[in-house]
Formats: structure tokens, sequence, C-alpha cells
């Protein structure tokens, strides 16, 4: 008996050129869209309390913060902020952000509530509750695409300016901005991410740039929000300012000897 004939077909060569060229962008795909979770945090911009409805001349600070799923969300973010830092991150990020920005949300609230009643206190004039209430619930308005507490000293900076009809940036002279709350007790409170507002302030061209001034009494890990801003103002070797401050009343005292 004759073996039976076996015909073998022949894989052509472009085939499997093509093939594997699909592959190679199924491949990239792939790992771009692979989930990888980091944080990041990166310069933003210094707004002017006018943006809150205040008829001030002070800016406060804010920075670009968020989290990335993959390497693709990951090289967006850095085209888009160049100096954005990432640190890696589990797949927890996402809702601890979410939960992270509710309670950046009531903070504010607090901060603005506390700004309002030590530019009062500080520039010597009362609202009534109804007065109160009504500019709170304006600010609140105004502010809702910012979480955070951060704005509080620079929104009672530019309260006071209102109540006393001054201009502490003197016709456009200075350009103040600044960070930290404004705590139930008058005190400034201490922020996060000091470098990046740094940064932020440098690159608007911030003349002075106010931290609080908390080197006696930061009750965080790390250094205070005074000691890391005058550190990396140095190692950044950076053209403005900082003035650390307790208190609101030591701002408004800086900010009008700069007018003597």
């Amino acid at each position: 008996m004759e073996a039976p004939i076996v015909l073998k077909r022949r894989i052509r060569p472009e085939y499997v050129i093509v093939s594997l060229l699909l592959l190679i962008p199924m491949g990239v795909a792939i790992i771009c869209f692979l989930p990888r979770y980091a944080t990041f945090s990166a310069p933003g911009d210094i707004p002017s309390v006018q943006e809150l409805g205040v008829n001030g001349s002070v800016r406060f600070c804010y920075v670009q913060e968020g989290v990335v799923h993959n390497l693709y969300e990951r090289w967006s973010v850095n085209k888009a902020y160049p100096e954005a830092e990432f640190v890696s991150a589990d797949s927890s990020a996402m809702e601890e952000m979410e939960e992270m920005m509710e309670i950046g949300e009531s903070l504010r609230d607090e901060t603005l509530l506390h700004a309002i009643t030590t530019a009062e206190a500080a520039a010597e004039v009362a609202l009534d509750e109804e007065e109160r209430s009504s500019r709170l619930e304006e600010l609140i308005e105004l502010a809702g695409e910012y979480y955070g507490d951060s704005l509080g000293l620079m929104l009672a900076i530019g309260l006071f300016e209102e109540s006393r009809n001054e201009d502490f940036s003197d016709g456009g002279r200075y350009v103040i901005a600044g960070t930290g709350t404004m705590e139930a007790d008058h005190l400034v409170g201490s922020v996060g991410a000091i470098r990046e507002k740094l940064l932020t302030a440098e690159k608007f061209g911030a003349d002075y740039f106010f931290v609080p001034g908390d080197r006696d009494r930061f009750y965080y890990e790390g250094i205070s929000n005074e000691e890391e801003a005058l550190h990396w103002a140095d190692e950044l070797e950076l053209s403005l300012e900082v003035v650390p401050v307790d208190t609101l009343e030591e701002a408004v005292d800086f900010l009008q000897k700069l007018k003597e």
C-alpha cells in the first residue's frame, strides 16, 4: 500500500509580518491601559480673591491633584503638567481621593466662615447674623470648584482690604499670594503641597508668598509649613519672598508696611 500524500501549506511571509504588526499595537495598548495607580500633584494657579466676589487685591494658591489609573493617563497628565510628581498607589486611591475631596469641601466651608469672622475682628467691623450668613453662602457658591481649606488666610486678607478700602498690591505694584487655613481661634493653620504652591506662585510672578508660621505648633508628621517653605525657596532659588505669619493681624501689619 502506498503511503498517503500529505500536502503542506506554506505560510506566506507577508501574513507573518502583518500578524506581528497587529500584535505590536495590541501589546502596547495592553501595557498602557493595564491598571497602574498613582496619585499626582502639580503646580496650578494663583486666582485673585475677586473671583470669589471679594474686593481685594491678594491671591490664593491652588495646585492640581488627582489619581491616574494607568500609564496612558500618567503620560497625559505629564504632558499637560510637566512638573507633576507621581506617587505609586493601589486601587483604593480613587476612593480615598473622593473621600478626601468630600472632607475638603467641609473644611473649605469652615475656613470661609472663619475668614469672615476673623476679618471682621481685625478690621473692627461687625456684620449681623443675616449679613454674615448671606456672605458665607455667596462665598461657598463661588468657591465651589475648589476643595480644601488652604484659601482661608488669603480670603481673610481680601475681606480686610474690602472692609477698610485697602489695596495691598499698591495698584498692582506687588503680586501677593499665599496659603494657609483660617482657624476658629484666628490662627493660620497648616496645609499641604507647599513645594507645588511655591512653584505655582513663582510661575505667576508672586513677589510675596504667605505661609503658616507653624514652626512651633506643627502637629503632623514631617517638617512644618514654615520650615518647608523656607527650605524650598532656598533650594529652588525662588525670587519670591516667603512670609510666615501666625495670624491675620501679622499678615496685615506686613502688608501695610509695604506701602509706607
